[in-house]
């Protein structure tokens, strides 16, 4: 399971929980207030029109609450997903780009950064093997060409 999906299913199960917790607050303060002061028929007509009132109020509220946290997590995840993309496609021939950096300091410019980094060592360590495979070779050359 992602990232992504995990975040949305605690966001969705937190929204839940706290609606349900209001709403039935307010269905028992409102019982305990016409208990009070109300008659019998006029408790449970108001009790059903309030329960309505909850039930109407909520679902558009939960269902606006888990769009926007699904909209707000993807958004929130977008420059995650942009570096996974970024560093899939480097291999030893393109050490020298650098992975796209947002410089706003956040801990995904943080992870560019040092990325960046181990890639200009990575590169660096490239070009140290082929100068010495390139001078090895060259000074066994010298001598072999020597003894034919």
């Amino acid at each position: 399971m992602t990232i992504r999906a995990r975040l949305t299913f605690w966001y969705a199960g937190i929204l839940i929980a706290s609606l349900l917790v209001m709403g039935v607050g307010t269905y028992r303060e409102i019982h305990e207030q016409m208990m009070r002061h109300a008659n019998h028929s006029t408790i449970e007509r108001a009790l059903g029109e309030t329960g309505e009132m909850i039930f109407q109020a909520g679902l558009p509220a939960v269902v606006l609450g888990l769009l926007g946290g699904w909209w707000l997590t993807r958004r929130s995840l977008l420059p995650v997903s942009k570096l996974t993309d970024a560093i899939k496609k480097i291999h030893e021939h393109n050490l020298r780009e650098p992975l796209p950096r947002a410089n706003n300091g956040d801990e995904l410019d943080q992870l560019a950064k040092v990325f960046n980094e181990m890639l200009a060592r990575l590169d660096d360590s490239f070009n140290r093997i082929r100068e010495f495979t390139l001078h090895a070779s060259h000074e066994l050359k010298t001598p072999l060409t020597v003894l034919c």
